[in-house]
């Protein structure tokens, strides 16, 4: 008996819901008023953050507003006068957003608590509701050590921030962390990174191949920016996720088209399967992507 054929796999996008969606979750705690380096530094954490994201010439979402979708969700607390937990004051992801973000940050001021893990906890739930066909991340920034909702003293929410990450990275959604000052135990943040990759949370960086790399802030915003920088060069920018198990010669036969353009099967310039599951643009094709394409066309199996 013949086995059946396939079924069709048809995609059809604007490149914008392929751009990979990055929502920058960033502590708000009053600690965030300290200085940095060091707490007497006249440069606090929250400003030198504010200007690693946001400075008009090298803040990081100004760089990457045009090929990366950003959102942000800036998180803090009333809990110890029975008030509102976790509090988010947020933008959701879109391509060119800058505007929108930097007027939100410089709307607000670091007070309350860090429960870092009701936040992240709802930002998923969050982003679970919003269908994505491009790559979803979380960029975590934090200056201390997580508490929670329920117990806002002592700062003990690190079990709840580390399950808050590994269930994003079950939904599919990969977390890295920046942490702006050492208070902040190394290896909270260690366990953080860990989650953000589905490592084992014991692993240590530098020594464990299986661990992920932690990000610790450096003391000026020019460091920090590049830091920024780092991170988001790690996300994939062509990257398609496909709706079933497409096999090497059913991608082959395959037709793609960007921009009305037929690309090829190619591991250097064109469309290549990294996974049965997604789809890679590379080559002057995933340049082409950043610099502006706006229509992807996939079939597969549709003849």
């Amino acid at each position: 008996m013949t086995p059946p054929s396939p079924p069709c796999e048809s995609v059809t996008v604007a490149i914008d819901e392929l751009r990979p969606a990055v929502t920058l979750v960033v502590d708000q705690s009053l600690s965030m008023r300290f200085g940095y380096p060091d707490k007497d530094s006249p440069v606090t954490r929250w400003s030198l953050v504010g200007d690693a994201l946001f400075d008009p010439t090298y803040g990081a979402v100004k760089r990457f507003e045009a090929s990366v979708r950003f959102g942000i969700a800036f998180f803090t607390s009333n809990s110890r006068a029975g008030g509102v937990c976790p509090i988010l004051s947020e933008v959701q992801a879109q391509t060119r957003n800058y505007a929108a973000l930097d007027r939100l940050y410089r709307g607000l001021s670091p007070e309350g608590d860090t429960p870092t893990g009701d936040a992240l906890q709802q930002v998923v739930t969050e982003l679970q509701r919003i269908p994505s066909q491009g790559p979803r991340s979380i960029v975590l920034v934090t200056d201390g050590n997580p508490d929670t909702c329920a117990q806002p003293n002592p700062d003990e929410g690190q079990p709840q921030a580390v399950a808050a990450v590994q269930r994003a990275f079950a939904a599919g959604i990969e977390s890295y962390v920046l942490g702006i000052s050492n208070d902040i135990a190394g290896q909270n943040l260690q366990q953080l990174a860990n989650a953000g990759k589905g490592r084992r949370i014991d692993a240590l960086w530098g020594v464990d191949a299986d661990a992920a790399q932690p990000f610790q802030a450096s003391g000026n915003v020019q460091g920090l920016s590049a830091q920024l920088y780092d991170i988001l060069n790690r996300i994939p920018l062509c990257e398609v996720r496909l709706q079933r198990d497409v096999g090497l010669e059913e991608a082959i036969s395959g037709r793609v088209l960007l921009d009305g353009r037929p690309l090829t099967y190619s591991m250097f310039n064109g469309y290549a399967l990294q996974d049965p599951r997604h789809l890679v643009i590379v080559g002057e094709a995933c340049q082409a992507i950043k610099d502006g394409g706006r229509q992807l066309s996939v079939r597969f199996s549709c003849d």
